[in-house]
């Protein structure tokens, strides 16, 4: 056991230090950073106008051939590379499974050294950390950057629409606001305007930001301006308006999320409740807690309370996020 845990610790040492280097590295290179981002980001879209952008759409899902090459083969790699893509992230596929592999072992190396647990149990508890740790932190950064997208966006329509009214074409009103607005307006809407530059339609363009924002509010904006494309019109005035709605939606959802704080924080103290009570008696009765972890019945006990505070999370989650 005791060899076991050495050759993990070892492992895990090598894999937090190579992680320090990386994030070293990168704050060395930022300028080579943000250029290769641009690149990359303009390669994220959903697969518009293949023919024209394809040397920038081979979006590498690592910086390793090899690795890149088993990732691209795995089904659910692109729709991860795509969350990493929203949560404005520098991580590729890649890093981000490194960084769960280092998650894993250093948290299964902490359970074996300070909690009594047999190693099945400190595996499957390893695994839930993995899993769930990494993703939450990238799904929060997801939805905040959403969020101050959504909340700048009316602003930048209306940037927008000023600049179409003193003459200016779509793609230099565009450029207009990449120039103007902060992130994240400024940097996505730079990057449409490159691809508009490189050769990318007008279309294909706006479609690719939608996936890369992955927002309702942006599809809005591109079913608008591919509709005034078709049919006509004054596109100035029809970005007032849907800056106008989009901004009443902002007010609609703050309210809404402001009435449901209260839900929301009953469900996280009803799931981590359990936690804290099995760690408060871990602490201070272990013998108590090591009867059940020891009876033969004990681990499917707690399998089957991890289902359970699953499905309960799922239910209390569907129930407190309304849609606007």
């Amino acid at each position: 056991m005791n060899i076991v845990i050495g050759i993990i610790a070892f492992i895990t040492t090598v894999l937090v230090i190579e992680s320090a280097y990386l994030i070293w590295q990168g704050s060395q290179l930022e300028q080579s950073r943000k250029i290769a981002k641009r690149i990359r980001a303009m390669s994220a879209g959903g697969g518009h106008g293949e023919k024209v952008l394809e040397l920038l759409r081979n979006r590498q899902l690592s910086t390793n051939p090899f690795l890149h090459s088993l990732l691209i083969a795995l089904p659910r790699a692109r729709s991860l590379d795509r969350m990493l893509q929203q949560s404005g992230t520098d991580l590729t596929v890649g890093q981000f499974l490194f960084i769960q592999l280092t998650t894993f072992l250093a948290s299964f190396i902490l359970l074996l050294i300070y909690l009594p647990l047999p190693m099945v149990f400190s595996l499957l508890v390893a695994a839930i950390i993995t899993f769930l740790v990494p993703s939450a932190v990238i799904k929060s950064k997801q939805v905040k950057r959403q969020e101050k997208f959504s909340e700048l966006f009316p602003d930048a329509l209306e940037f927008m629409a000023r600049s179409l009214r003193a003459g200016n074409p779509f793609s230099a009103s565009m450029k207009a606001v990449s120039e103007q607005m902060p992130d994240p307006i400024g940097p996505e809407f730079a990057i449409t305007f490159d691809e508009i530059n490189y050769g990318l339609s007008i279309n294909d363009a706006l479609y690719n930001m939608g996936d890369r924002v992955g927002t309702e509010e942006v599809r809005y904006f591109i079913a608008a301006v591919i509709i005034q494309k078709q049919t006509g019109g004054n596109l100035a005035d029809l970005l007032k308006r849907i800056a106008e709605m989009i901004r009443r939606r902002v007010r609609t959802y703050r309210d809404i999320r402001t009435q449901a704080a209260e839900m929301k924080m009953s469900a996280n103290v009803l799931i981590t409740l359990p936690f804290l009570v099995a760690g408060a008696i871990l602490v201070l009765n272990p013998n108590y807690l090591m009867s059940l972890v020891n009876d033969p019945v004990g681990p499917y006990v707690f399998i089957g309370q991890g289902v359970f505070l699953v499905i309960g999370y799922i239910v209390m989650q569907k129930m407190i996020n309304f849609r606007v």
